[in-house]
């Protein structure tokens, strides 16, 4: 697992072998994460222009998602270590 790229307060991307995963923050009083797989379409858009459309579409209607939202993404230790590497890579360039 490893962190793409990342655009603060709004999403980050993962990828783990061929997959790429959308974290996509979502909510106005209450924030919550929404975390999709990307389908085969969604990765060609995201290499092609990428990744910003497909994440407004999921912060503004997170409901569309809600059946391939992965459940616990964030409990998962390999997220926890690629979020880690990803703020200490970035702190240091600061």
């Amino acid at each position: 697992m490893k962190v793409i790229d990342q655009k603060s307060w709004s999403w980050t991307l993962y990828r783990r072998d061929d997959e790429y995963i959308l974290s996509v923050l979502c909510g106005s009083v209450a924030m919550y994460g929404r975390e999709v797989i990307l389908s085969k379409n969604e990765i060609s858009e995201y290499l092609e222009h990428g990744i910003d459309e497909l994440a407004k579409k999921i912060t503004y209607e997170p409901s569309k998602y809600k059946s391939r939202q992965i459940i616990g993404f964030h409990d998962d230790p390999a997220v926890k270590i690629a979020d880690n590497e990803w703020r200490n890579s970035h702190k240091s360039q600061t």
